[in-house]
């Protein structure tokens, strides 16, 4: 049995479910292996300081089956604002390389994806749902789940007049999401030493009308 809730006042266990849901769902992610160093340590830090910030300034999404958490939809609300890689907490914790790799290079080509893909640059994302990660457990795909857990967001999103942003690193995830009413609005291409390096692409998706 499929279903989709919110996660509201998780426990410990609820978010460290999570976790394990996203360290299997991108395992073999060449995003994931560059903004993480390729260190299992950070890359299981990102996604737990992730899931608390969106539990805290946006909605948390989980998808469940069998009343087991195998899917996660995790978004930081408009208005609100975000990045693993502000918090200086965290980058004591990198190493020397991966700190000047997120100053010298992620940020100021993730500042120019997003001044390419609006006029208005950073404010506009600001201004919307920003949707930080999607992600269904290997042994759970293809069974809808994800789709399920998008499109409950997006309602959501819908129900508030704004637009939502996500930003995906495939041409696969672009016409997925493309079926949902997302278009792309640019890509930038970023390197790394420990990976292979990866593109980004800007997705948008506008408010469906109300009726």
């Amino acid at each position: 049995m499929i279903s989709v809730r919110r996660l509201v006042d998780p426990s410990d266990e609820d978010v460290e479910s999570v976790v394990q849901v996203l360290v299997a769902s991108f395992k073999d992610d060449v995003g994931m292996a560059s903004l993480s160093g390729s260190s299992s340590r950070v890359q299981v830090e990102l996604y737990r300081r992730t899931i608390r910030a969106c539990i805290s300034q946006g909605q948390v999404f989980v998808g469940l089956v069998d009343n087991r958490i195998q899917g996660v939809a995790a978004s930081i609300s408009p208005g609100a604002d975000w990045h693993c890689y502000l918090e200086d907490d965290f980058v004591r914790t990198l190493s020397p390389y991966l700190r000047e790799w997120y100053t010298y290079h992620y940020i100021p080509t993730y500042d120019e994806l997003y001044r390419t893909s609006f006029g208005s640059g950073e404010r506009a994302r600001k201004e919307a749902w920003n949707l930080k990660l999607l992600a269904v457990h290997p042994d759970a795909q293809r069974r809808g789940l994800g789709r399920s857990l998008l499109s409950t967001f997006c309602k959501q999103a819908d129900a508030s007049g704004k637009r939502v942003l996500t930003d995906v690193k495939s041409p696969y995830h672009v016409t997925w999401f493309g079926k949902s009413g997302f278009r792309y609005r640019a890509v930038k291409n970023f390197s790394s030493k420990d990976a292979a390096g990866f593109p980004l692409w800007c997705m948008v998706r506008d408010p469906a009308p109300t009726t």
